[in-house]
Formats: structure tokens, sequence, C-alpha cells
């Protein structure tokens, strides 16, 4: 994960043409002062972490042992806070984080993490040239932050939720194709290779339509 932080940086380095202020844009989404929701998710990821899977998903307690199970955005954004704080992965990417946020689209769910620099630098040593280059070529960066956002076809795998090696990334709004990412070295193969569990969920298939993710299911307790 961090060296891939790291290529991303160093791409936008190469693309030096490009306004800065396009690599620093934000989403509006992102606000310092703590929304409403985003005190709900926190809350949401907290009781799964504390309360175990039965009291958690309450009424869908009994769509889980049909096998069949629907969460909506703030549902789903609580369920994957939550397993992200229980994955070493995960922990590393909140620890360089702001914000972690996903949208759930027709085909695709998107996934954006507010990058701070600052934090990225001191966890992962190998990322702090391309943090010092990048820092020279944008000085204006808000804060030291920038949006690095995934887009992909969700996959069970494993028992666990995944994403299709044919994704794609924005970095602020700098788009980068897959192909682009190929072209510069990324192993984007890995992704065929990585999975998060989620907290009480042993996935065997994903399907999404706008604002909402449906998962064929076994408890895993």
């Amino acid at each position: 994960m961090f060296k891939f932080i790291a290529l991303i940086l160093l791409i936008i380095v190469i693309a030096g043409g490009v306004a800065w202020y396009s690599a620093q844009s934000l989403p509006s989404w992102f606000d310092e002062s703590v929304s409403q929701e985003d005190v709900t998710i926190e809350h949401l990821s907290e009781e799964i972490r504390r309360q175990g899977v039965a009291k958690f998903l309450g009424a869908k307690f009994s769509d889980v042992l049909d096998g069949s199970v629907a969460f909506n955005e703030t549902e789903f954004n609580a369920i994957l806070l939550a397993s992200l704080k229980a994955d070493t992965d995960g922990q590393k990417l909140l620890s360089v984080s702001d914000a972690v946020k996903a949208f759930i689209q027709d085909d695709e769910i998107e996934l954006t993490a507010i990058i701070n620099l600052d934090k990225l630098e001191k966890v992962e040593p190998k990322a702090r040239e391309a943090v010092e280059k990048f820092d020279r070529i944008f000085p204006f960066l808000n804060d030291s932050r920038v949006a690095l956002t995934v887009y992909g076809t969700p996959v069970a795998r494993n028992g666990n939720i995944a994403i299709r090696d044919d994704f794609h990334i924005k970095v602020g709004a700098i788009p980068i194709s897959n192909e682009s990412l190929r072209a510069l070295g990324a192993q984007v193969e890995r992704a065929n290779t990585t999975d998060l569990e989620l907290k009480y969920l042993a996935l065997q298939s994903i399907n999404l339509k706008k604002g909402e993710i449906e998962f064929g299911v076994l408890p895993r307790f």
C-alpha cells in the first residue's frame, strides 16, 4: 500500500505540467468540522467492534442467516471503518489519512483516502523523497493533504472483499487510467491477491446498485 502511494506521488512529480490546483483539489465532502454523518459512521463502527454481529445487525441478522444482506452507504462505511481498524494494513492506511470514505455506484465502489503527507513520511520513510519532490512542485498544497481515490469493481475473494485489477485512480482532480498505471510500472495485478476481511461477514458474492451494496454471506462469529 505504501509503495503504491509513493508511486502515485512520483507520478504527479513526473506530470509536473499539470496545474497544482488540480492535484491539491480536495473533495467537497471533506471538512475538518465533523459532520453528523461522520459521527454516525464512527459511532456505528465502534458499535460493531463492541457488540458483535447479532446486536449490530439487529433486524438484518435474519437476512444474514438467510444468506443475503444489503447495506446503505452509511452502514457500509461503518463496517469498512471497523474492518480497517481490525486489519494491520488497514490501520496503517488510517494512520496516514485524515479521512477515508466509500461511495457506492451502480457498477463500482469509490474509495477515497485524504492522505496527509506529513503523516505519511513519518510512517513510511521510503515515501519521504516522493513527498519532498511533491512539496517542491506544489508548494501551496492544502495543509499537505492530497485526495487519492480508487475506483474499482468489488468482488468476493476468500470470504473477504476485494477489487478487480482493472481499477483506475484519481489524485486530487487528476485521473490516471489503469493503462497509465501499468505503463508507469505499478503492479496493479497485486489487487488479485489483496483483500479485506469484513467484520463478522464471510462474503460469497457482491452486487451493487447506487447507494446500496448487497452481499451473499455466511455469518462469521
